[in-house]
This record gives structure tokens, sequence and C-alpha cells, in this order.
């Protein structure tokens, strides 16, 4: 019995004499055989006729050992459906905008270029992975694609903030490559019992970067957003025009803690003997840097001595801690840099072992406050809490140091630092919101204070925010009320004075809440303090998701300008500000509020 001819897979019999081709529709007499169907597959349609052709040929060949064990079975036929199924492009619909969707994510979190779709390498693997799915126009990707995406995230951004209770931002300026001033606003508040950190908006900043402009735009920002009443603090650098800026905001400033780290640490660099120093390590780091001679010296005698092949680290006055990790690697690498340098013409002097060991005490010093820095970093954590504990942490090891340091410079940079964190750390000690916060964090309460005093200190501020807070509540609570009417007449129960109800005092009201709350051991510091309010029926938890928003560092501002420095550069110079916050706005928020 012969088998059915592959041209019926796309011919359909209209009657007796004539089939209809499924491809362009045209109509074909039968003359008792489908060689006329097969010439016109051949000549109109010879693409579709060739690949069905060719997996016929393959699957029969790949088929044959097997339908010898197995027996013969039903033949497969590459019907129109199925080629169609393989090569024909995504509809419009459910699928493609899906694609579309993660196509846009793609290039606003890995930072690609807009013109992605116009590579070469890229359009050949995706179309490897799917040949369907079309990658969309450059031109499309611009004008529909990423501001869909962008308003898709936004909303949801704003049902989110519009549940939000309390919240605080950060902000920033910088310049970019074209030289515009550029601020940038993150927002930090409880959603779904987490701490999130959504970029608000970046926005290119005209005319003078004064304390007037900047709080001009920073109150349109917050009330286009609708936080404008809701926002508890900003958490800015210490440059005075943020301080100004706040205050005619009239919002409670919080100077960022990672950067008065950053000063801390460079006063003690101000000694003599450290400047000499770091002056003489970053001339060796430059010298291998730009000698690849040099470099290439280096790198064998590591090899030779079976070492890591690391490369210094140049000290860079705009980058925290660069300095301690200079000095780091140059002790790490002590060998193999005194070795290289011996080798090489026109080395700079190396370090000698006075140096060495003002360096490594130089090491032990700094230690803590890379720790700190990198501690009070986070976004995703609560951090102005950790401030005070922070800070006696720091000087308890600087404490522990001392007994170890046998240098006249080392002594001499030690007391230095200690002079500096006496100046600027010891200030947050005092600062009601910082205070606050510690004692509000089940973590710590009053043991992240020094002194029974600070403890004390705490406590009664803590009383004092809870019944100013417990005042606020009960009077908006009584203009919502009626004023309940008093009976006339002159009642006969000389005893009913004893039926009036018992009126509590705010006062009295945070008295017994403190009181239980600090009673109550803490909880593990591995613990979640957003857990532990959670399941506290204690109204303290009110008072404690105000002060925990607050992120005692301006580091997500600034973590902002690194994404856009990186998406700014040399060859995208001319990106227009709106298309640049669609951009940063999908990357930063994407992972909070992705489908």
């Amino acid at each position: 019995m012969s088998s059915k001819s592959r041209a019926w897979d796309y011919f359909k019999k209209t009657n007796e004499k004539f089939a209809k081709c499924s491809l362009c529709k045209r109509e074909f007499k039968l003359s008792g055989n489908t060689t006329n169907l097969i010439d016109h597959m051949k000549r109109k349609h010879n693409e579709v006729w060739m690949w069905s052709s060719t997996v016929s040929v393959t699957q029969d060949v790949d088929t044959t050992e097997q339908n010898e064990k197995m027996g013969p079975s039903p033949k497969k036929r590459n019907t129109l459906k199925n080629y169609f199924d393989r090569s024909s492009k995504y509809p419009d619909g459910k699928t493609k905008q899906n694609l579309d969707n993660k196509y846009v994510r793609m290039i606003a979190v890995d930072m690609e270029p807009l013109r992605k779709g116009e590579h070469e390498g890229f359009r050949d693997f995706v179309n490897a992975l799917d040949s369907r799915y079309e990658i969309p126009d450059t031109t499309i990707l611009k004008k529909k694609l990423l501001p869909e995406y962008y308003e898709n995230v936004k909303q949801k951004l704003v049902i989110a903030l519009s549940k939000a209770e309390h919240v605080s931002v950060t902000t920033d300026l910088w310049t970019s490559i074209a030289n515009e001033g550029i601020l940038s606003v993150t927002c930090h508040f409880f959603h779904n019992e987490k701490l999130i950190a959504p970029l608000l908006e970046v926005v290119k900043m005209e005319g003078s970067h004064n304390a007037e402009n900047i709080a001009s735009m920073l109150d349109a920002t917050l009330s286009k957003w609708d936080i404008r009443s809701k926002c508890e603090a900003i958490t800015t650098d210490n440059a005075q025009t943020m301080i100004n800026a706040a205050a005619k905001l009239h919002i409670r400033h919080i100077p960022c803690f990672a950067h008065t780290l950053n000063l801390t640490v460079s006063d003690s660099f101000a000694v003599t003997c450290l400047d000499q120093i770091l002056k003489k390590c970053k001339s060796i780091v430059t010298f291998f840097k730009m000698s690849t001679l040099a470099s290439d010296k280096l790198r064998a005698i590591q090899r030779e001595l079976n070492k890591p092949e690391l490369k210094v680290i140049q000290e860079v006055p705009t980058r925290w801690n660069s300095a301690y990790h200079m000095l780091q690697r140059i002790v790490t690498m002590k060998t193999e840099l005194t070795l290289a340098l011996n080798e090489c013409n026109r080395a700079p002097p190396g370090v000698n072992a006075d140096e060495y060991l003002i360096i490594q005490e130089t090491i032990q010093i700094l230690e803590p406050f890379d720790l700190a820095t990198t501690k009070i970093s986070g976004e995703s954590y609560i951090t102005l809490s950790l401030i005070i504990p922070l800070i006696r942490g720091i000087k308890t090891k600087l404490v522990e140091v001392e007994s170890q340091i046998v240098t006249e410079s080392g002594n001499e940079i030690l007391l230095c630092m200690k002079g500096s964190v006496d100046k600027r750390l010891s200030p947050y000690e005092s600062r009601t919101p910082v205070v606050l916060a510690t004692i509000l964090d089940p973590r710590f309460k009053k043991k992240g204070f020094k002194t029974s005093d600070d403890e004390k200190r705490a406590g009664q501020w803590l009383e004092k925010a809870y019944a100013s807070h417990l005042t606020k509540e009960r009077l908006a609570v009584e203009e919502t009320q009626p004023t309940p009417s008093t009976s006339s007449g002159t009642s006969n129960d000389l005893l009913g004075f004893l039926d009036v109800p018992d009126v509590s005092t705010p006062l009295s009201n945070s008295l017994v809440d403190v009181r239980q709350y600090l009673e109550k051991p803490v909880i593990d510091r591995k613990e979640c303090p957003i857990t532990y309010w959670k399941y506290t029926n204690n109204k303290l938890k009110e008072l404690a998701m105000l002060y925990l928003c607050i992120p005692a560092s301006s580091v997500p501002s600034e973590r902002i300008f690194s994404k856009a420095g990186q998406i700014l550069t040399e060859r995208r110079n001319r990106l227009k500000e709106k298309r640049l916050n669609e951009l940063l706005f999908i990357k930063q928020n994407s992972c909070y509020f992705n489908d």
C-alpha cells in the first residue's frame, strides 16, 4: 500500500477535481496524481517544502535503529501546523508581552545599551534559543515598552507607599560625564514585613546647587509621590547645603554616619609619619599600575613563590577606606613587592622594616572603622539603631589595640584617632532619633549604651516621645468622636462618684508600656527586629516603626550614582534625563515589585 503524498500536508480538496493550497489559497486541478501540486510547492513555497523534506529524512535516519528493535510505528508528519509552530513569530498576546517585559528588564537591570537588540551576535543567540521571538525595534523599546514597564513598576510603588505609615529618604548630588547636576532621592519604609529602599527618581538640577533649590526639588518629589506628610527624616552627607535644605523643609536631618566615619579616618592621615608612608605606598602602587614590565615581573615572582596573583590597590580620596585596603594589600604582598622592586629599573624606594611595623599598627587601628562602614551601609536591614553600638564597639577596640602598639608613630596615630572619634562620632550619642532607634531595637535596648547615665537618659527620652505620640493619637480620636452629653439634675446616690471611670494620662500609659518592654530580655542579634515588633501587642510598635525605618547613611543614593555612571558613559553621554530615570528606576525597584 503506497504512502500518502507529502503534498497533502499543504493542500485540501475542495471537490473531486480541485485542491486548494493552504499557504496561498490558490486552487489547482487534480489529474489523478499530485505532480502539479508538488511543482507548485517547489516553485512558490520551496523553503517550506525543503524544510519538510529535510526533517522527514532526518527523522527516518534517526529512527531506523529504533524501528528495527521495536517494530514499525506510525510516521510523524511534518504538517503545515507543525512548521509554523516552529518557525513563525509570536503574535501579539500574553506570551509576546511577557518576553518583551523580560527583555526590557534585562536592558535596565544589566545596564545594557538600548540598541542591544541590533547587535548581530545577540540576535543570533536569541534566535537560537527561540526563533519565534522577535526582538523589539529600538524605537519601540524607547517609546513604548520602556515607558510602559516603568509605569507598571511605578504604580506598584505608589500603592506600597500609600499603605506605609512612615517613610524616610536619602538624597545626594552628582555631576554626570555630560557635566550636568543630578539629584537622586531614595525612599525607605517597611513593606510586607521587610525594609526596602526603592528609588523615587533622579532629576537634573539646573541652576545653583544651594539649599533653597535643593529643598524645592525635594519638596516637589515628596509631594509628587504623596509622602510629604509622612516623611520622618532625610539622610544626607555632612554638606551644609544639605543640612540647610532639610531645615527649610522642616524635616529632621540625619548626617550620613558612613561619611562621618570616613572623615574620622581622614583626620589621622594628617599625622606626619603616616602621611609620608602613604605617599610612599601610593608611589609604589602607581609604579606597578603604570609599568607593564613591572607588573609582568611581579606576576612572575608570585608564580615562582606559589603565591596568589594579587594586584596592588590604589588609594582614592573619594573611595571610603581605600587607604586601609591599600596598606592591607601592601602588607599581604610584602615579599613579592620587595623582590620585584629590587629587580626593576627606576623603581621607587620600597618600604623598610620600621615602616612595615607602623603600617601593621595602622591597619589594626583602621580595621574597626572599615567593619563599621560595611555594616552601616546596608539597605535591606535596620541601620540607624546600629550607630551607638558601633561607636561603643570602635572605642572598645581602640582601647584593646592600645596595648599592642609599640612604636611612637603608632601611638601618635592612635591618639589622633581617639580625638577624632570624640569630636565627630560622640555627638551621635546625643541625637534623639539615634538614641530612640537604639533603645527601640529589641536586640539592644539599654545594652547598646555605654554608661548607666546614658541608659537612664535613653529611657526618659523614650517615655517622653511615647507620651507625645499617645497624646497626638488621643487628640486625633477625640476629633472624630462626638462629645458625650451630661445629664441635668442632681443624683441622690452619695456613692455615684465611684462609677466614674478612671482616666489614664498618656504619661502614665507610656510608663507602663515602656517598663514592660524594657524589662523583657533582649533578643538574639541574629533575629529580626521587624519580626519581633510584628508579634508584639505593645503600642510602642508604632513608635518603633517610625524610627527604625530611618537609614543611617546616604549610601543608597550614592549607589544610584554608581549605577548611573555605568549607564552614562562617553559613548552614551547624550542619554536624556527621562530615559536615565526610567532605566535606573527599573534597575533599582524591579526586585521589589517584579511580577
